[in-house]
């Protein structure tokens, strides 16, 4: 596979230049605001949440670089980051909000990642959903669900920020996936819809772990990625 090879696959870019997707670059934007936010909100509340927040912005940088470069390497990267923020938000999800130790959290992320090659692998036999690859995003989704029902009883006020992103991420899989599917009247397409409204999503996320009060399983050594 020739990884500096360009690829087109939304309807905003027309060739192979670097700007050839404007607003689908600016529109990353909203996570570094996002995250800007967030690392702010974060301070003094352990270093997990910022290192949360500064994923954030790493998954801003790896869109824009990929809506600019639009190269095979450039996907990778953007892809790379949003999963890292998925399965480090996993993890601290069960620690700060269900109160799991953080070896049995980190068992539970190793569970959804085998569920989601599971699920891959049974898809791959059959026709292609026209959803233009946000196939690989319904087990994201199924994960945020499953985050705000085991939330409800213990942390509710997790749980409705937890809801209120897996609402704002049907909004957004329906603008990736309606992209190539308007373009022939609506040219910009639609993928910038994507980006705000995730946007939302992970502050949302992250809002579900900022509410809980007194998190008293945070281990004190937990070390946190690097970004």
């Amino acid at each position: 596979m020739n990884w500096a090879e360009s690829i087109d696959l939304y309807c905003e870019r027309t060739d192979a230049s670097l700007w050839s997707e404007p607003l689908n670059a600016i529109s990353n934007l909203g996570f570094l605001l996002i995250a800007v936010l967030l690392w702010k909100r974060a301070s003094g509340k352990g270093r997990d949440l910022q290192s949360l927040a500064g994923l954030v912005f790493a998954v801003g940088l790896g869109s824009l670089v990929f809506h600019t470069v639009a190269t095979r390497w450039a996907a990778l990267l953007d892809i790379a980051f949003i999963a890292l923020f998925v399965l480090i938000f996993h993890q601290r999800f069960q620690v700060r909000v269900l109160g799991t130790g953080d070896g049995k959290a980190w068992a539970g992320t190793a569970a959804f990642v085998a569920l989601a090659a599971l699920f891959v692998a049974a898809t791959r036999g059959l026709p292609p959903l026209p959803l233009n690859g946000s196939e690989i995003y319904l087990p994201p989704f199924a994960l945020l669900l499953w985050c705000a029902r085991a939330a409800r009883r213990t942390q509710p006020a997790s749980a409705r920020w937890l809801t209120r992103a897996a609402g704002l991420f049907v909004i957004s899989l329906v603008c990736r996936t309606s992209d190539t599917l308007l373009c022939g009247i609506w040219p910009v397409g639609t993928h910038v819809g994507w980006h705000l409204v995730n946007a939302g999503v992970l502050y949302c996320c992250m809002c579900a772990l900022l509410a809980v009060s007194a998190p008293p399983s945070v281990p004190a050594t937990y070390h946190a990625p690097r970004v």
